[in-house]
């Protein structure tokens, strides 16, 4: 059993801030995008409608661990074969899901700023609630079939694995080091006798979870920027006041959108990275599976960050929330 120091404990709380936290914010922004008139005819809520879900259901598995065993010694997945299947396939398709959905919003936002009746964007799948509602369904389907051989295979071969001890015994005021080989069991993660799910799901993860949409975000972002600027430039010729409520309210929302991205590829790729390379060489450092937990935390606290994005770089929606909060007041006071 693995010993923890005190500080490692006391870090250990940290996850337990970002499910409360994640629970609030993105609870918030469903209701919001689904919910309210001025949010719901929107595309981009649609996608993020989705990714609030999908945010909401990956922060418990890891974070729970992450209190759980340096304080308890318990492993979610660990705790039975239910668990060993179920766990880890609800965290790895909501984390698939997420990125691959906030890609997709990229590419949704960037053809609907670009798109203008009988132009070839108009013609493209997208920049409607409807094409919004279709992509977001494509993409989790694709996912949950992408991590099914999880529910599959994951827990029904039982490894055995024989490992030396050495146990410190005092016999008659002698000092006695004694060696024993003793069988150790490992019934989660395991396929086969050779194959498991870690950490080769680690390195699958670093390219379904991060590089593609990545790649994806890095491309329509750069996009998107390059519109905004030329529609800014544009703008200042426009003499028509409903034109420019329009530009500007484009360029709010696209705001949003880089920041929510650009928030992903700053907080998730080093510890995407570390697990999948360097998971344990960390591990043998004598902090280094600190390290790798407060990376670990870090990744996930953007899955609870699309609350308080939202509200710090779009005024809409700021102002939306506040207007919300003083009507509660004046209800309850």
């Amino acid at each position: 059993m693995k010993e923890y120091d005190t500080i490692e404990k006391l870090i250990s709380y940290l996850p337990l801030f970002t499910i409360v936290l994640g629970l609030f914010g993105n609870t918030t922004c469903f209701l919001i995008f689904r919910f309210s008139k001025k949010f719901n005819k929107i595309p981009s809520t649609v996608f993020l409608s989705f990714v609030a879900i999908f945010d909401t259901l990956s922060l418990f598995e890891q974070n729970l661990n992450h209190f759980l065993y340096p304080n308890f010694q318990i492993e979610l997945e660990r705790l039975n074969l239910f668990s060993c299947k179920f766990v880890d396939f609800i965290q790895l398709v909501s984390l698939h899901s997420t990125e691959n959905l906030l890609s997709l919003m990229c590419v949704d936002r960037f053809i609907s700023i670009k798109s203008i009746p009988g132009s070839m964007y108009s013609r493209l799948p997208f920049g409607t609630i409807k094409s919004a509602y279709i992509w977001c369904v494509v993409i989790t389907l694709i996912m949950f079939l992408f991590n099914i051989h999880i529910l599959i295979f994951n827990g029904n071969f039982i490894k055995i694995l024989q490992k030396n001890k050495t146990e410190h015994v005092i016999i008659n005021g002698t000092f006695f080091s004694i060696f024993k080989l003793y069988n150790e069991t490992e019934n989660c993660e395991w396929y086969t006798e050779t194959i498991k799910l870690f950490p080769t799901m680690d390195k699958v993860n670093l390219v379904v979870y991060n590089l593609i949409p990545l790649s994806v975000m890095i491309i329509f972002n750069t996009l998107l920027i390059v519109t905004i600027f030329r529609d800014k430039k544009s703008s200042k010729y426009l003499s028509n006041e409903k034109a420019l409520k329009s530009s500007r309210k484009k360029r709010n929302l696209t705001i949003s959108i880089l920041s929510i991205t650009f928030a992903f590829m700053v907080m998730t790729t080093p510890s995407t990275i570390f697990f999948g390379f360097f998971h344990n060489e960390f591990n043998r450092f004598k902090n280094g599976r600190m390290i790798l937990r407060i990376l670990d935390s870090i990744s996930f606290l953007f899955h609870s960050s699309l609350f308080f994005n939202g509200f710090i770089t779009n005024t809409k929606f700021r102002k939306f929330c506040m207007e919300c909060y003083e009507a509660l007041k004046k209800k309850l006071f």
